[in-house]
């Protein structure tokens, strides 16, 4: 039985080496969780106010004068 026994130097090793892998593993998913966006609580990006247009023009809520003066107003309208 082991309980009376310290044990190989081969089985202390292989405890040492798994206990550093199960770190790095640990600290190879915090770097992906940071990196990622997740930590810091981001959220989908602003439309871009063309696309804020182009969504008004179908569903309706401006007509196609309305949208093309607003995209000369903002300097998009041959982009």
């Amino acid at each position: 039985m082991w309980w009376d026994h310290d044990g190989n130097w081969a089985g202390w090793l292989a405890m040492s080496v798994g206990m550093v892998g199960v770190w790095v593993l640990v600290a190879l998913l915090g770097l992906v969780v940071v990196r990622s966006g997740r930590g810091q609580g981001a959220g989908p990006s602003e439309p871009e106010p063309r696309q804020i247009l182009e969504r008004r023009l179908a569903r309706g809520e401006i007509d196609v004068e309305e949208y093309r003066a607003r995209l000369e107003a903002m300097g998009q309208a041959g982009a």
